[in-house]
């Protein structure tokens, strides 16, 4: 990270501040967006690693883009192709558009490029990829026609994109626990899984058939989001759901 003093220092601590006392995501995103917009950032997309199942939506946390970019990048799925994904997935310090070199990259992502360029005017992008000990966690990118490119210019937008995140993620989690609504059944069925039992010998506690026990635990693993029995009682361990 680059180092940064003065006024940038001080929106970095003021937006830091703002952030920590945020009471929901859209609160953390006005005050991403207000600080960005202050070195000449107007169009944001901040996305989380959410797994490779997931869709260029369900990454979003923040997007602030035209309304017309917006529709041709959904409608056009070029996410799939656009070269800034894949860099900020692989490379954990701030870089910026040109850094691409577009004579490395197919002609479909050059095309993107072109056109958020010259039809949108997204003249300069940076971009701020958060990632930790298990690799790539989110990205921050940014784009305007007339920015402020500074080194504390830039450490400021690091260094908030990073508390961003973290707030993001615990609100998140808060949010989706408190969505999270497991059915009696599907309580115990789940308790029993985290007991050791298996489908038959939950049937024969509870007084109902092996294969529904296999539906019910089904269904918990689809709302709690687990792709396996382990992974769903962890979760429901974590979230309060079971007690253990």
């Amino acid at each position: 990270m680059g180092s940064f003093k003065g006024k940038h220092f001080q929106t970095a601590l003021s937006a830091i501040e703002g952030i920590a006392n945020a009471a929901s995501m859209s609160a953390v995103g006005d005050i991403v967006a207000a600080t960005v917009k202050s070195f000449g950032y107007n169009h944001i997309c901040f996305l989380a690693s959410t797994g490779v199942n997931q869709s260029f939506e369900d990454r979003v946390l923040l997007k602030v883009w035209p309304k017309p970019w917006a529709e041709q990048y959904s409608a056009s799925n070029f996410y799939a192709s656009d070269p800034v994904a894949p860099r900020i997935r692989r490379q954990p310090e701030l870089f910026t558009w040109s850094d691409i070199r577009l004579d490395e990259v197919s002609p479909i992502s050059r095309t993107i490029m072109e056109i958020a360029s010259v039809d949108y005017g997204l003249k300069f992008g940076l971009c701020a990829p958060v990632h930790g000990m298990n690799g790539y966690q989110a990205g921050l990118s940014l784009a305007g026609f007339e920015v402020e490119n500074t080194e504390d210019a830039r450490g400021a937008i690091e260094l908030v994109t990073m508390y961003a995140f973290n707030r993001f993620a615990t609100l998140r989690s808060h949010q989706r626990a408190k969505s999270i609504a497991l059915t009696l059944r599907e309580r115990e069925v789940v308790s029993w899984v985290a007991a050791g039992k298996t489908a038959w010998d939950t049937s024969v506690i509870l007084g109902i058939s092996e294969d529904t026990v296999n539906k019910t635990v089904t269904a918990a693993m689809h709302k709690l989001n687990a792709h396996t029995r382990a992974q769903a009682v962890a979760e429901a361990i974590t979230q309060g759901l079971i007690a253990f």
